[in-house]
């Protein structure tokens, strides 16, 4: 009797297995039987894919998305992982001195290249580079291996000293495995076996990795209908289709699989069983049940009170736009996907604060600003002044949103939260922008929620909502609310006092005589005056007399006697092919102070933001990250 469907299904499925296992390791079996450590890992610099083996069932145990070296900076060959020489390998938080950031779970593997977490500007998830999260699977750091936090543990505290590291180019481009490894890693800790994980179908039945025909491509549009699959209707069960199969399981409670079994095809095709999500771009025009989804939760927001029927009409159209106006979002009408996010967060926050207040109110106030968004590659600064000479307030970083107050053909005057200074236009791109701001109150007075803020409100320095809510999705679900300013009197002398004056002007009215050591909470900073409140009072003080604590420099470990790393040795390496710059601050409108030739090496002293400050012949200054190749420690004098 010949071989049925399903075994010759399986059969091919584990020779597919074995065969991305052989092209991973083709030396492994040569190598296990010399090797006494549990795990052997690879890192496909190609692929940005770090591998973990068993090398007692020669398995996969682990595998993760990584970022290796920009400029080919981490380092290809075999390696072992070392003695820990410094007091914070492995455990949670690593200080880079020269990166000015922290990471957790750092394991060196060779020298000054480490495997660890995407980078935080403090010891805290939340605070985790929103770029980092981004490039997540391409070449982004200066050498080292960055992972998901989870991931670099699981090498921290299961991968031993002596642990064989390869890091080679795998050459071939696999962009089924690493659209799998975006949404999640793999790790047989959960009992998944690496071909389940794959998502291979078990039966005839079922459809699975790697299957085609018309029944895949009706299960992509069902999903794209649905808001889940975003991805190519090509009737091809790649990747990006098992992916959106786990989400939809997920969604109705089943086990995430990635295999569309009949049971699960039938409810999917049933509207009021379906589940929804926020994948797909959604705009006026479109129907289904994501569009439902959409209404219900304008609903629960008071701005829609059509019916739940699937349509995006121009009723909510208009509620839309009232939601991306309260958020910051261009008010274009289109749901991009971290618009409906935001849309389903805020929802269910007014349906949690309200539930014992079901005949809440909103009363909407709408208005207008001029907004600046940051094009620059790399961060630029704030300047009290409109010039490049003169003191930074503060670095904006590619992305960041400014309200626009004073327009010029050169520079330009704006805000950045608490902060008013001036800008280069050449770094910014101006837009006007509708704002509206909603506020919710209970039936009783007792309770008030408000999504936005007016005019007034962000002159005051309020954060655009869009920009937190960002950072809350870079942090996995967690938002710090940010610190609040104070600065000290210093008049530096007991018997002289500092004026508090109605208005930024030294003819207006003092409030109040504030002696030397008084603290007072910043409101608004600009360049010579601050807008402060002291015991209920707002009113503006001279900068001059001020000391910001913001400007104290945050302790690092170096200060609290912990040991920390080296500087970075570094080859430029011009865009241009022949110079590059070196400037006096870290700004591309600073003063340009000469240029490097092509393969010059400098000392890197810190870098952030996109810059590195270097030394080089006994002179400082601050040169783009891409104009240089970082190297490891011991390669300077190579």
């Amino acid at each position: 009797m010949g071989l049925n469907g399903m075994m010759i299904r399986r059969i091919l499925a584990l020779g597919m297995a074995l065969l991305l296992f052989a092209a991973a390791n083709p030396a492994f079996d040569a190598l296990a039987d010399k090797y006494n450590m549990p795990y052997y890992i690879e890192v496909d610099v190609d692929n940005q894919i770090v591998t973990i083996y068993s090398t007692v069932s020669k398995s996969v145990v682990r595998q993760m998305l990584c970022s290796t070296g920009l400029n080919e900076s981490t380092p290809l060959g075999t390696y072992y992982l070392p003695p820990v020489t410094e007091d914070f390998e492995r455990q949670e938080w690593y200080y880079f001195s020269y990166y000015s950031c922290y990471a957790r779970y750092a394991t060196r593997i060779y020298k000054g290249v480490l495997f660890h977490s995407l980078p935080c500007s403090r010891k805290s998830d939340a605070t985790v580079s929103k770029s980092a999260v981004a490039e997540l699977g391409s070449p982004a750091s200066h050498g080292c291996v960055r992972l998901r936090w989870q991931d670099a543990e699981f090498i921290a505290k299961c991968c031993l000293e002596g642990t064989r590291v390869r890091i080679f180019q795998g050459h071939h481009r696999d962009g089924d495995l690493r659209t799998l490894l975006l949404a999640k890693s793999y790790t047989n800790e959960t009992g998944q076996s690496y071909e389940a994980y794959l998502g291979y179908a078990e039966n005839d039945q079922d459809l699975g990795f790697k299957s085609e025909g018309k029944e895949v491509l009706n299960l992509q549009t069902r999903l794209r209908d649905l808001g889940i699959y975003n991805s190519k209707l090509d009737g091809k069960y790649g990747g990006s289709t098992v992916n959106a199969v786990r989400e939809a399981q997920g969604l109705m409670g089943l086990e995430e699989t990635g295999v569309a079994s009949p049971g699960f095809l039938e409810t999917l095709m049933d509207d009021d069983k379906a589940p929804t999500a926020r994948n797909v771009p959604v705009k006026e025009g479109m129907s289904g049940p994501v569009v439902r989804s959409i209404q219900q939760c304008l609903q629960k927001l008071k701005l829609y009170d059509g019916k739940n029927d699937g349509v995006f009409d121009v009723d909510v159209l208009e509620g839309v736009k009232a939601f991306q106006g309260a958020y910051g979002y261009p008010t274009d009408g289109v749901m991009e996907p971290e618009v409906q996010k935001a849309l389903y967060y805020e929802a269910g926050r007014v349906e949690e604060l309200f539930a014992q207040s079901p005949d809440y109110q909103v009363q909407i106030a709408d208005g207008h600003l001029n907004m600046g968004r940051v094009i620059s590659d790399v961060s630029i600064r704030l300047r009290e002044r409109a010039s490049g000479g003169s003191d930074a307030l503060t670095r904006l970083n590619p992305g960041d949103l400014v309200v626009a107050l004073e327009y010029a053909p050169a520079w330009s005057k704006v805000q950045r939260g608490r902060n008013v200074g001036y800008v280069y236009n050449a770094f910014l791109t101006y837009y006007p922008q509708d704002i509206c701001e909603l506020t919710y109150t209970s039936q009783d007075g007792q309770v008030v929620y408000t999504i936005g803020h007016t005019e007034e409100g962000y002159r005051r320095g309020e954060s655009v909502p869009a920009e937190d809510f960002q950072e809350y999705l870079a942090s996995g679900g967690s938002i710090e609310e940010g610190p609040e300013e104070y600065a000290m009197v210093n008049t530096e002398s007991a018997d002289t006092l500092l004026n508090l004056r109605e208005a930024p002007n030294t003819d207006s009215n003092v409030l109040a005589a504030l002696p030397d050591g008084t603290e007072v909470k910043v409101l608004l900073r600009s360049a010579e005056w601050t807008l402060a409140e002291w015991e209920g009072q707002n009113g503006y003080l001279l900068n001059q007399y001020l000391t910001f604590a913001s400007d104290e420099a945050e302790a690092t470990p170096e200060e609290t006697g912990e040991k920390v790393s080296v500087m970075l040795p570094a080859t430029v390496l011009a865009m241009d092919g022949r110079f590059a710059s070196v400037y006096d601050v870290d700004s591309e409108d600073a003063t340009e102070l000469g240029q490097l030739k092509n393969g010059k090496r400098v000392m890197v002293v810190e870098t952030s933001g996109g810059w590195s400050l270097i030394s080089y012949k006994d002179h400082t200054g601050y040169m783009k990250d891409e104009d240089l190749q970082f190297m490891l420690a011991d390669e300077a004098s190579a």
